[in-house]
Order: structure tokens, then sequence, then C-alpha cells
């Protein structure tokens, strides 16, 4: 079933109304007709609904509530049982930020925070300020391309120290709970870089892994600065044995290994 994304919740007789540009999806990019089922997400919450009407001349479709899905998610309360991934990601240029949040949104990123580095180019932290309300709908049609449960989020701008104090205080929060952490950065250079496999062993020794980061460059990479500042802060610095990859290829294929690492730990255990 596929899954639309609404800002408002339903009201209290249990209906949510559509009109607009969502009319427009519903009717010609879904083509659902009335009586057809259609998963709605409001923020963490996610509901199964039926099309009750379509009024073609006004535009504007009624949907109405058949159930409150049990598997509802919260970024403040995480399930337990299932790490969360974080994208600490130094500012590319406009169209490729963009990519990367979609990338982001659609393999189950929970919170992308955008650093200003020093590579970063001038004016390229903008789309995230005054273009916040493009990468809010970036956000809604990757969630609605990939039946994704998660309110993914993307903070405003910082540095990297800001960065960094915010990541500290989320991995104090996840030890309390017996959770490790496993924190990488991705780097051109092999010098005294570990595997993937590796960075996530070393957590999952310690405690499951309840929380799990990838930090990657923008057009330039991340300088030998800010690589030395993230090991000061704990992240291990991995390097992929493959071709050249651009910065939004990166973010994609960093995060998915991260994601793929963790998740299937059971399957790969390092052995001594």
């Amino acid at each position: 079933m596929r899954q639309f994304v609404v800002d408002t919740e339903p009201d209290s007789k249990g209906m949510i109304y559509i009109s607009g540009k969502d009319y427009k999806y519903i009717r010609q990019v879904l083509r659902l007709n009335v009586g057809d089922m259609i998963k709605v997400a409001c923020g963490v919450n996610s509901y199964d609904t039926t099309l009750c009407s379509i009024d073609d001349n006004k535009k504007k479709i009624t949907l109405q509530l058949c159930d409150v899905q049990p598997e509802q998610t919260s970024l403040e309360k995480p399930d337990p049982d299932k790490p969360e991934f974080w994208l600490l990601q130094f500012i590319p240029k406009h169209q490729k930020m963009e990519l990367i949040v979609r990338q982001a949104v659609e393999n189950g990123t929970s919170v992308i925070i955008p650093v200003i580095g020093e590579f970063t180019q001038k004016g390229s932290e903008n789309i995230l300020g005054k273009k916040s309300d493009r990468i809010e709908r970036i956000i809604r049609e990757a969630r609605q391309q990939s039946g994704s449960p998660l309110d993914t989020k993307v903070l405003e701008p910082v540095s990297l120290e800001a960065a960094l104090k915010l990541i500290a205080e989320k991995q104090a929060s996840v030890e309390q709970n017996n959770k490790s952490c496993v924190k990488t950065s991705l780097y051109e250079r092999n010098e005294e870089s570990v595997t993937m496999h590796q960075a996530v062993w070393q957590a999952e020794e310690k405690n499951p892994v309840g929380f799990a980061i990838a930090a990657i460059g923008c057009e330039g990479g991340i300088s030998p600065a800010e690589i030395a500042l993230l090991k000061r802060s704990g992240f291990s610095t991995v390097h992929f044995d493959v071709n050249i990859l651009r910065c939004e290829t990166a973010s994609l294929y960093g995060m998915a290994a991260l994601q793929t690492s963790v998740l299937e730990i059971k399957k790969w255990q390092l052995k001594e």
C-alpha cells in the first residue's frame, strides 16, 4: 500500500480533507478512486484510511480513518530494538544536497545534520534556510515514494563543533540505555582507517548498537583538521577501497554500508 504524507491529524470525526497539489497527487499520480485504501503518515503517526469521496469540480478529496497503526514511531522514543541512523553531511552545492536529503529519507535516516565545513562553498547553506520549504517538500515526496515511517529531520546548518556537541548529547542518552554508538567518517585516505565492519564490531562488542552516524564530506571531502577533530570526538575513519565517489554518491553508499553492517551484524560477526 502506498503512503501519503499530510501535515494535519484527522479531525474529531476521523476525516482528512485533501485539496490543491495533494488532490492532484492522489488523483493523477496514485490514480485512486472512491473505496480505495491508502496509508497516511502525519509526523510520527501512521493511519490506514479509505477514500470516501471525490469532488473533481472543487478538486477536493475526503479520507476516512480506519484505525490507528499500533507500530507508531517517535524520534524522541525510538524503537529500542532498532538502531537509529543519523547523517552528518558537510554541505555541498544545493542540487547535490537536495539529492542527498532525498536518498537519506528513502533509506531510513532519522536525522540529517548539515555542517558548514572548510570546503563548503559560500552560500551553499542557504538551501537549508531560505529554501526550507523546498527541503520539506523533498522529504515528503521521499517518504511517500519509499513508505518510510520515519519523520526525517533536517537540522539547521551548524559548525562541526556544534554538530559534535549535539552528537555527544545523543550518545550519552543512548548509552544510558545500555546501547553502544557507532561513529564513522568516510575518508578518501586509508591512513589509520578501518573497515565499516570493524567500526561496527568495536561498538557491538561493548553493547548492542543503538545509534549509528556517518560523517560525509562535500566537494573536496573533509579537511585534515576536520578529520582530526572527528577522531578526537571518537569517530573512526572508514576508507572504501572503491572508485572515487562524488559526494552525493558517497552519502548514499556510506549510509547503505553503515546500515547493512549494523542491521545484519548477527549474520557476519567477526571471529577472533
